[in-house]
């Protein structure tokens, strides 16, 4: 994708530099001409999602701009116009397009209302089947409240789609994208888990037995190292790798955390064997390990070093999930949320029912929420949730997991409670912590109980977003328990018949474009008589943002460094800047705005200064 801004100045050379996750081009753009390569989507791109930003450059003299977008009938004998929108910025996101189609796009400048000729058409096109097929998958709305729910798009990962709050498709993962296979996967699991979408509008996933990062068109952005011919240095261990999964987070600090699978051998006396036998057993062991954009391991902490030989052989003879326990009797972590505020880490271990809190700093566990645990001596957690999936650590620091409430060798038990959404407080002073907030997944009475997967994301309404895992419901549920939004997510078994579609986490994002801006200038010319500029911060995504901007010169008399206050989605914010004093010549000045949320995401404008 090009992002691209158009100064336009009389007699003057404007170079515009990008630096973007979606792409890293330098453009020497001439007063003369603006070329349809320069706007965005480019001339026969081939999209794999519906809500498109259409970026285009500056038409002189325009105060606002306006841009049509046309569907091409079948055969090319016609068109129809289906989005005609009006803006002040020179981007603008589109939603409701449709998969399987072409289109034509064009746009004009307005004065005071008035037309100044259309520039383009401009021809893309949205590749639907067989990628997006609704005749294979489907997401039935049953409730759909807009005026209370939090609106925006649901990322449903094992289906590898986004959808609006209709059931619409709005973006697939490309086939190109989705190639690993599940080699060491376990439970039948589908090759993408934990989707994701990053404030700055990427997309993490657990693909097969990768951890990456991808951007919108599936372009690969960055990946876990591959530790299988590593060794011992980034495990630490003489073991071998076996595969990243369950959980896969990017950091505000730009480093990646993601939960690695690793076989370790015991002696036979660790499990409680006897001390004479000299063999050897092989034990499945997690590590939460933290990269920064290099791939350079930055911190790591290894369950091995918590689960001592005592409670291995405790909850390897337990009964119940014996079995599992077995080959896996380190717990089975699952999910893990950060505080990277205040330097901790929330882990969850569903075969052992367990929460942890892990202190950056000294690797130690600092407080543990489940079966037989405590906290200053009183009970912690007990009871509050059973083999449960997600752990979430929301806004005012109490912690979320979806407790799917079943021993994973018998879940036909009939006393064992539906599913749940629990959310329990941090331990203060002596007293433990309190469940504070519990909803049963009642939905569906005959179906709402879920062996695996679950999640639980705290939306900024408050609400929480549940999916339900091998349950194929997901819904929004409020603090005061009504649901305000739910679906249920199908695929055909035969010729007529849908069945569920299982899941193992579904998440939210406000759009396809998060973090997304442009800036414009308000005249053509910089002279001694006319010095100064006013210069036009358009925050184009859907989110919160603040931008740092630079202005120096060569003469140094233009020169400001500031960054500015949050500027809300879709808004925008001016700034006059004049010289200390009028150049004695000619002067070129840089102006360099960069997003705080993607630092990488910068538009730097060179202005020359006319005597």
């Amino acid at each position: 994708m090009l992002l691209l801004d158009r100064f336009e100045f009389h007699n003057l050379v404007i170079k515009l530099h990008l630096d973007h996750r979606l792409s890293h081009i330098i453009f020497l753009l001439l007063i003369s001409g603006f070329s349809s390569a320069q706007v965005q989507p480019a001339p026969g791109s081939q999209l794999n999602y519906t809500q498109v930003m259409f970026e285009h450059g500056k038409v002189k003299g325009a105060d606002q701009y306006l841009i049509e977008v046309s569907a091409v009938e079948q055969g090319a004998a016609s068109q129809r116009t289906v989005a005609r929108h009006t803006d002040s910025s020179i981007a603008l996101m589109i939603s409701g397009l449709e998969f399987g189609r072409k289109y034509t796009w064009r746009y004009t400048g307005l004065s005071h209302g008035k037309q100044l000729g259309w520039l383009g058409p401009y021809d893309f096109e949205i590749i639907g089947a067989p990628y997006v097929d609704r005749n294979q998958c489907r997401v039935r709305v049953t409730e759909n409240d807009s005026t209370a729910n939090a609106g925006g798009l649901i990322i449903l990962d094992e289906a590898r789609v986004i959808v609006d709050r209709a059931g619409n498709f709005v973006w697939y993962l490309p086939a190109s994208a989705n190639a690993h296979q599940q080699t060491g996967r376990r439970h039948g699991a589908a090759a993408i888990n934990d989707l994701r979408f990053t404030p700055q509008g990427t997309l993490t996933m657990i693909n097969g037995t990768q951890a990456e990062e991808r951007d919108l068109r599936g372009k690969l952005v960055w990946q876990a190292p591959d530790q299988s011919t590593l060794g011992t240095d980034l495990t630490g261990h003489n073991a071998s790798h076996s595969h990243y999964n369950h959980c896969f987070k990017k950091l505000g600090n730009g480093n990646y955390m993601v939960i690695d699978n690793i076989t370790v051998l015991k002696p036979a006396s660790f499990f409680g064997k006897n001390a004479s036998d000299t063999s050897k057993i092989s034990m499945a062991d997690e590590i939460l390990q933290e990269f920064d954009h290099t791939g350079h391991l930055v911190w790591s902490w290894d369950s091995d070093s918590y689960f001592d030989s005592a409670e291995i052989q405790s909850t390897v003879k337990s009964a119940g999930d014996r079995e599992l326990l077995s080959h896996e009797p380190g717990g089975h972590m699952n999910a893990f949320d950060v505080d990277e505020k205040n330097g901790f880490v929330y882990a969850g271990f569903r075969h052992v029912s367990r929460v942890i809190k892990i202190d950056k700093s000294t690797g130690k566990v600092v407080c543990a929420w489940g079966e037989n645990m405590r906290y200053s001596g009183a009970k912690n957690g007990d009871g509050f949730f059973m083999k449960q999936h997600e752990t979430s650590l929301l806004h005012d620091g109490s912690i979320a997991v979806y407790s799917n409430n079943t021993q994973l060798t018998d879940t036909s038990k009939k006393d064992i409670a539906a599913s749940s959404v629990v959310i329990f407080s941090q331990p203060s002073g002596a007293a433990a912590s309190q469940l504070i907030w519990k909803y049963d997944c009642g939905l569906d009475p005959l179906n709402n109980r879920s062996g695996r997967g679950g999640s639980v994301d705290e939306l900024k309404n408050g609400d929480l977003l549940v999916c339900m895992g091998t349950v194929n419901d997901i819904f929004e549920v409020s603090r005061d328990k009504r649901i305000v939004w739910s679906a249920v997510v199908e695929k055909l078994i035969t010729t007529s018949v849908w069945g569920r579609y299982s899941l193992y986490r579904a998440h939210y994002v406000s759009s396809l474009y998060p973090c997304y801006f442009t800036v414009q200038y308000s005249t053509d010319t910089l002279s001694r008589k006319s010095p100064s500029f006013r210069l036009r911060v358009f925050n184009d995504g859907t989110e919160s943002d603040t931008y740092r901007v630079s202005i120096s010169s060569v003469s140094g008399h233009y020169k400001a460094q500031f960054t500015t206050d949050l500027i809300p989605g879709q808004r925008s914010v001016s700034f006059d800047f004049a010289p200390d004093r009028q150049p004695a010549a000619d002067d070129k000045i840089e102006v360099s705005v960069s997003s705080m949320t993607d630092p990488g995401f910068k538009r730097v404008a060179e202005l020359v200064y006319i005597k």
